[in-house]
């Protein structure tokens, strides 16, 4: 207890330097904890199902016809539960939001249909009441629902009486009949309805709606899983040849299927942060070096009076351990506050459980806070008190080598490349942000406003036609008003329905005589709407014409130079390969061609497109876009009281400005870039600490022979450009150090970026500059203090 005592009075003593010490070092372990708690929550917690190891998302899939991955159709997902030899069951889901009308106002509830078995799949108990049961499950059976722990919360307050009571949606009655637990929420669901397949969807085959789960048989591997799966989809192949042939099944690990998209961003971030610590952890080893070197006489006194070099080793880790358990508990803090600031910022990250500062998060924090004390305390220790210290006590100050300060060299220069690394990133991660929000859309968003009205997709479809037609037709009247009109999808939405289509006049393209390409069902004057251009031939007709065959449909440009060779499409006729099966179904005429959108993400480069005119109903629940000739802002105000006028019985819902939809597409960038640029300047403050540190060290080890120097003629000029010269030095092995790097990290980073290469040079000789001149300043003040030395007062000083 005497030692610590001891080592407590000696920090006392230097507060200004324990001050830094705790707080850099604070920071550090803050960040990382924070960050590792967000990364135990999404990637290392386990899926809060029983047995959630066996639990696989099934889709189908048919490369052939470029489709990596694809919604199941309900006649399949039957056939594989029916055939299938290794699992306990397949289900399978869709979302649909729904609108209640039981209250005074209508409320718009996130739903999911789900079929047979869904929750049996999951494993998982509600919370009270029941799930489903088989009579339920069936078209026509008594209709029920299961409510998320959210609305349970929200309308009902959390009462057991919530059983029983009634939903109505879309005109029809759903009684309450369980409450499911908060952490079966992966996404933010309000209610569970039974789809209820109708017997004619399960005889369309390539109706593919469906996203499956499943859960495999003890004993049973993924691998083996998807290898029945094609075994049976080879069997409906052979049963089912136009519509089954050539496609297969997907099975993946559910938690991987769940945070895979995420993984990739969130070890990029935790991997930014580690470095960040890693340079703290050098700056910190370079200020005990700097101090250590400063207490060379004080540690040579005592080892002089028969202190051993254990002995003073252990004063010297028991000080850097009390600064690290100051550190611990102030990281602590501020990772908990960041962990609550994770929340409102990580809002689409899958975390059932939420982000805490848990028990592995807190061991995290110790064995960080031990590691950093271990790395900036003992080496720097060892290598103060590996000199003679009795040499030292000897030398009385008459300065030292320079071999004396290479480790803190080393330390200055690893800061130097993990800033230039960091500095680098941050630039081209901000130069792509830049340029995906600055992507040519092949449309104008401004002006144009977007909204839902709630539509169910078991509603009467002619009730449902009759409410689009008078809508649209009231918005175009409205004063102010541009065009409007409605599709399935926004652009750059990341939903992409995928068909294989054939041009009935014109010779197939592809041996197989088909053409793939994405699909979007749009109304007249939703391209207009959108500010998308027509290149040739017309818009849709009106919602009424259309209710008369023949189909219409619009293809892109793309489309047109893919699979025409650029001849003129208008006038000839097109067909979905799933209408070909279909009894009754006609091909479409081309009445149009419309420019290339960036339909499937920001990031991706427009494909070939197919826009069919949508008949009155077809897709009840459209994203509705309005442009207005003005500012768009009155516009928003206007749509709910025209929407209550056609159906007060609808919720309006998702009233936004086009740009910012898009915005919110760039959240993902757009934290990245922030996250990173904040690092990269704390790195660089932390670099610039260390460059002061180690100019101040040399200064004062050479005070004595800058003297001698100046007394013998040495101008200060000089005496300045000596020590810049040796930090230029020093930052030009650091920076060639953090470049090779960068180079060495070309491969992670150019599948983060957009439209720029991860070696750009104006990129990263932006960051070396600007790291450059940041030093400038850090070395330029111990040098002019240098050169600012009384040589007769350094002579004598010791």
């Amino acid at each position: 207890m005497k030692h610590w005592t001891l080592a407590l009075r000696s920090l006392t003593r230097r507060k200004g330097f324990v001050a830094a010490v705790v707080a850099i070092l604070a920071l550090g372990i803050g960040a990382n904890t924070a960050v590792f708690s967000v990364v135990d929550a999404v990637l290392l917690r386990p899926l809060p199902f029983p047995d959630s190891e066996r639990l696989v998302t099934v889709l189908e899939a048919s490369p052939s016809k470029s489709e990596p991955e694809s919604l199941i159709a309900p006649a399949r997902l039957a056939d594989w539960n029916r055939m299938n030899h290794t699992f306990e069951g397949i289900a399978a889901s869709y979302t649909e939001n729904v609108t209640d009308t039981s209250g005074d106002e209508p409320e718009r509830l996130a739903g999911r249909r789900v079929s047979p078995g869904y929750f049996r799949v999951f494993g998982t108990k509600p919370l009270y009441g029941r799930t489903f049961t088989p009579e339920e499950d069936v078209s026509g059976g008594p209709t029920s629902a299961v409510i998320g722990y959210g609305l349970w919360t929200r309308r009902y307050s959390q009462s057991p009486s919530a059983i029983g009571r009634r939903l109505v949606l879309g005109g029809k009655g759903y009684t309450i009949v369980g409450v499911m637990p908060k952490e079966f929420q992966a996404a933010n669901i309000d209610a569970w309805i039974p789809a209820q397949t109708p017997p004619f969807l399960m005889r369309i085959r390539e109706a593919r709606f469906y996203s499956g789960v499943g859960r495999m048989q003890p004993g049973v591997s993924i691998a083996q899983a998807h290898d029945d799966l094609a075994r049976v989809q080879r069997q409906l192949g052979e049963q089912f040849p136009q519509t089954d042939k050539g496609w297969s099944a997907v099975v993946r690990s559910l938690k991987e299927a769940r945070v895979g998209e995420y993984r990739k961003t969130l070890l990029f971030i935790f991997g930014a942060v580690a470095m960040l610590l890693l340079i703290a952890v050098a700056n910190i080893a370079g200020l005990m070096l700097t101090q250590l070197q400063q207490r060379e006489r004080e540690m040579a006194i005592r080892s002089s009076i028969g202190a051993t070099r254990t002995q003073i080793l252990g004063d010297v880790m028991r000080e850097i351990l009390l600064m690290a358990a100051l550190a611990m508990g102030l990281g602590c803090a501020i990772a908990d506050w960041l962990v609550e600031a994770a929340g409102r910022v990580f809002t689409t990250l899958p975390a059932p459980g939420g982000f805490q500062l848990g028990w592995r998060a807190l061991a995290f924090a110790a064995l960080a806070g031990v590691g950093a004390a271990t790395l900036c305390g003992l080496l720097p220790a060892l290598q103060a008190t590996r000199a003679n210290l009795s040499a030292i006590l000897a030398q009385a100050g008459r300065g030292g080598s320079g071999s004396r300060h290479q480790w803190q060299r080393g330390l200055v220069t690893g800061q130097v490349a993990l800033t230039v690394l960091l500095l680098a990133t941050a630039g081209l991660m901000l130069r792509s942000y830049y340029n995906l929000a600055h992507v040519d859309l092949g449309f104008d968003p401004s002006r144009t406003v977007t909204f839902h009205m709630s539509a169910a997709w078991d509603e009467d479809r002619t009730r449902v036609g009759q409410m689009q037609e008078a809508l649209v037709e009231q918005l175009d009247r409205t004063p102010g008003v541009e065009a409007a009109g409605f599709a399935n999808f926004l652009p750059a939405s990341g939903a992409t329905l995928r068909y294989e289509a054939g041009l009935v006049e014109t010779a197939r393209t592809e041996e197989t005589g088909k053409i793939t390409t994405g699909e979007r069902s749009i109304s007249k004057g939703y391209l207009k709407a959108l500010g998308a251009p027509i290149l040739a031939g017309t818009d849709c007709p009106d919602l009424r014409t259309l209710a008369a065959p023949p189909p219409r449909a619009l293809v892109n440009r793309r489309f047109v130079e893919l699979f025409a060779k650029g001849r003129n499409l208008v006038g000839q006729h097109i067909q979905f390969l799933q209408d070909l099966v279909t009894p009754g179904a006609q091909a479409m005429e081309i009445v149009g061609v419309a420019g290339d959108l960036r339909e499937d993400a920001l990031n991706v480069a427009p494909g070939p497109y197919v826009y069919v005119c949508i008949s009155p109903g077809g897709w009840p629940d459209p994203e509705y876009v309005v442009r207005a000739h003005g500012s768009p802002g009155l516009l928003e105000q206007a749509i709910r009281p025209i929407a209550h006028q056609i159906d007060p019985a609808r919720a309006v819902f998702g009233v936004k400005t086009v740009p910012e939809v898009l915005n919110e597409s760039l959240d993902e960038p757009r934290l990245k870039s922030r996250v990173v640029t904040v690092f990269a300047l704390a790195a660089m403050l932390l670099a610039s600490v260390g460059l002061y540190s180690l100019v101040t060290l040399v200064v004062t080890a050479r005070t004595r022979e800058i003297g001698v120097r100046m007394t013998l003629g040495a101008e200060p000029g000089q005496i300045v450009r000596q020590l810049v010269a040796g930090v230029a030095r020093l930052l030009a092995t650091g920076a060639a150090a953090g470049l090779l790097l960068t180079w060495m990290a070309d491969r992670i980073l150019r599948s983060l970026l957009f439209g720029v290469n991860a070696l750009d040079l104006v990129t990263l000789g932006g960051a070396v500059l600007t790291l450059a001149m940041v030093a400038a300043v850090a070395t330029f003040v111990p040098a002019r203090r240098a050169a600012r030395i009384d040589p007769l007062a350094a002579i004598r000083g010791e």
